[in-house]
């Protein structure tokens, strides 16, 4: 399996909770990297199959993945 860098957005209800959260998420897997209190989001990478394992977590809201982009800098004609 590969290992996904993700973003966890925990639930406004939950913020205050944040580092629980964020603790749960690590219990699970989650190799937790940032913690942003003021948009209520956890970053960090976890393998592919744990990515559902967050979910069950009270107070997460939604799980998603980085995608990253590439962009070719040159002049259009």
């Amino acid at each position: 399996m590969s290992r996904l860098k993700v973003a966890v957005a925990v639930a406004d209800d939950a913020r205050g909770r944040l580092y629980e959260v964020a603790a749960a998420c690590r219990a699970l897997g989650l190799d937790h990297t940032g913690t942003h209190p003021g948009a209520g989001l956890l970053t960090g990478s976890i393998e592919s199959g744990g990515l559902a394992r967050l979910l069950t977590i009270p107070g997460v809201l939604t799980v998603e993945i980085e995608h990253e982009f590439c962009s070719v800098a040159g002049t259009i004609q």
